[in-house]
């Protein structure tokens, strides 16, 4: 059965919200007639409102305007109204199986974990060793979507968005294509395996005179942007913006360097080439693999928390390498 209405649930990260689009532009690509809808949470609305590939983006915001029962009884009033044949679920949350079954879909398709997903009429296994894009895609060939071409993130920014990073920039000095952003810190691992120093003789290496700006939001990321300013000459700090005037400031800058986090993302998305840093632990095998920026313009560099030396001579040295590497396949492009 060819879908009319398909139901898809995307909330979660920023990461994960971009690692959807690929698999939602090819479900609207093959059912160009179907309604699309997305249930997103506040950050997922800012990332996907422009985004071509949807029809409708419905908001559920379960930590605050739809926290409790009752939220969750007029949501799934309003998913109901929708009247979906099909439901996705690219997230693994026991809610959204319960949405998605009072939604009224009568096909709802997600992952399953450990065998088991209640609510879900199809599944597939849920690899934590696959790419989280490669998993969505999966997903949407499994409805009978066609991935072919379907790879790399997007990112959708409006004119308005552009126009006011471009006032932002202007502000503080800084000119399109020679600043480099660096986001230090991230809900996912933080950058605690990142020290101040370290990512200062990086920049040391790499900058070639170019002006910096920090980017975060939260008070602990704002506090460490601002010290990171004051140790770092030629820089700036630009934080608690909202979402898409961050990455209209990723959009237009040199390069970017960042964690294993959402503006990482956001930089692969704008194709921005750049440099992930992520934490060496013995989670690194998995989370290289499943959350490395989706970009040929991006390299994920392993950090250890603890450096010795040579180890930390040895760091440097391989970022300084992948820096030269991406910036000069982004001249070439």
């Amino acid at each position: 059965m060819t879908p009319r209405s398909i139901l898809i649930f995307r909330n979660g990260s920023i990461g994960n919200t971009l690692m959807a689009v690929p698999a939602i532009k090819s479900i609207r690509r093959s059912f160009p007639a179907a309604r699309i809808h997305v249930v997103v949470d506040p950050i997922g609305f800012e990332l996907l409102e422009h985004c071509p590939y949807v029809d409708s983006l419905l908001i559920y915001d379960k930590q605050r305007r739809h926290r409790g029962l009752v939220g969750f009884i007029n949501t799934a009033r309003r998913l109901r109204v929708l009247k979906p044949d099909s439901a996705i679920l690219f997230k693994r949350f026991f809610r959204n199986g319960l949405l998605a079954f009072l939604s009224g879909a009568k096909i709802r398709v997600g992952f399953s974990t450990n065998g088991t997903a209640p609510f879900l009429t199809r599944t597939i296994p849920y690899d934590e060793h696959m790419h989280v894009a490669d998993l969505d895609l999966q997903l949407a060939e499994f409805i009978g979507a066609d991935i072919a071409d379907a790879r790399d993130p997007e990112i959708f920014l409006s004119d308005e968005d552009l126009l006011r990073g471009a006032r932002l920039r202007e502000s503080v000095g800084l000119r399109d294509r020679d600043y480099i952003v660096v986001h230090h810190g991230g809900a996912t691992s933080g950058g605690a395996h990142v020290s101040p120093q370290l990512l200062s003789d990086l920049l040391a290496r790499v900058r070639e005179g170019k002006q910096v700006l920090f980017v975060g939001s939260g008070q602990s990321e704002t506090a460490l942007a601002k010290s990171l300013c004051e140790m770092i000459p030629k820089s700036h700090a630009l934080t608690n913006l909202p979402l898409r005037t961050t990455s209209s400031l990723i959009k237009e800058c040199y390069a970017f360097i960042g964690m294993n986090s959402g503006p990482t993302h956001i930089a692969a998305a704008c194709q921005v080439p750049g440099l992930a840093l992520f934490r060496d632990d013995d989670s690194f095998p998995v989370e290289s693999v499943k959350w490395a920026p989706r970009s040929k313009f991006m390299r994920v560099i392993p950090v250890a928390k603890s450096l010795d030396i040579a180890s930390r001579e040895a760091v440097l040295a391989s970022a300084q390498q992948a820096w030269s590497e991406v910036t000069t396949l982004r001249t070439a492009s």
